[in-house]
């Protein structure tokens, strides 16, 4: 009898098994079906359902992120511990830098923007995942925003080689009122000569950059080739008179703030030491008489375009053809 019953178990399991293989025409069908390959358009907005996080499809070698400036709450995500400041109006740079690179006769030329919609006090996935998203739903967020930013880098590896990330970023101490660009070196850092910026390079987050410039690269961090030179540059001359003071430059080339930010986590995550494709920078802005208005921020996004558009050029000797 114990026989028997083996044999209707055995039995039984060779007719479901044939039963899972087999469709209604008598086909195959697979067990695990396959990931399917995702091919976003440029141009386009792809998101979640509910806006949560938001990548404006590019295809240039240009990635802007937006970690702290969103406002919804979603009652699926507990309160988060830490710093929960919002990093106001950094999505307007955003908008006018996106804007602006569109319309200065780029024909068909995007950035990468990824945004993070979600308030900070829920969500920073500027932070490592322990830290940003605390173990709660959080974590689905998170991914998909730095699913979105690999995309983008990706996309980037594989049609021009190199390009560059710009973390927008807000101060943590208002009453600094110059833009810091952080490449992961620290105030202490930029307070010696530059032959000893030189010896940096390699640890920078601007390092596969350098790699490939002719400039020295003291030179790209605060000298003629850098961000910083060319945002002082352009104080005098846009429709939008703004004037901004930034750090590190030739006229400032060490920040003076203690609480100077040479980078957190995006910019360690994707231009750190042994990443090969993308320079990392940390763009941190004070609120007051910079993004308090849509004058402050319009002004900031569309000189950013030229001051980040500059820098990749004179770095790479590639022409992007925006202006």
């Amino acid at each position: 009898m114990e026989k028997f019953q083996m044999a209707l178990r055995i039995s039984l399991s060779l007719i479901l098994l044939l039963f899972i293989s087999c469709g209604d025409s008598n086909r195959a069908t697979q067990s695990v079906l396959p990931t399917p390959v995702v091919t976003y358009t440029p141009g386009e907005i792809v998101s979640d359902l509910g806006g949560h996080i938001q990548y404006y499809v590019g295809n240039t070698p240009i990635i802007i992120t937006v970690p702290h400036d969103g406002d919804i709450m979603p009652p699926s995500i507990p309160d988060r511990t830490g710093n929960i400041k919002e990093a106001e109006n950094t999505l307007g740079i955003a908008e006018y830098f996106y804007n602006t690179f569109t319309s200065n006769g780029s024909s068909g030329l995007y950035p990468h923007i990824i945004i993070n919609n979600i308030n900070r006090s829920r969500l920073d996935p500027d932070a490592t995942i322990e830290v940003g998203a605390q173990n709660n739903n959080a974590i689905t967020y998170f991914n998909r925003y730095h699913n979105y930013i690999q995309a983008a880098v990706d996309s980037t590896e594989a049609n021009y080689g190199v390009g560059i990330l710009v973390n927008l970023s807000a101060h943590e101490n208002d009453n600094n009122d110059v833009i810091e660009i952080g490449y992961l070196l620290t105030k202490s850092d930029l307070n010696n000569s530059n032959a000893y910026i030189e010896s940096l390079a390699s640890q920078s987050s601007i390092s596969v950059i350098s790699s490939i410039s002719n400039a020295q690269f003291s030179d790209s961090v605060r000298g003629f080739d850098s961000i910083g030179r060319k945002m002082m540059e352009l104080n005098c001359c846009k429709p939008i008179y703004y004037t901004f003071d930034v750090t590190p430059s030739p006229s400032i080339p060490a920040p003076q703030s203690d609480e100077y930010n040479p980078g957190g986590y995006t910019v360690s995550r994707y231009g750190g030491s042994g990443n090969t494709s993308i320079g990392a920078i940390e763009f941190s802005t004070p609120y007051t008489d910079h993004r308090d208005s849509p004058y402050g921020y319009i002004a900031l996004g569309t000189m950013l375009v030229e001051s980040v558009v500059n820098f990749y050029e004179l770095s790479t000797g590639t022409s992007l053809n925006i202006n």
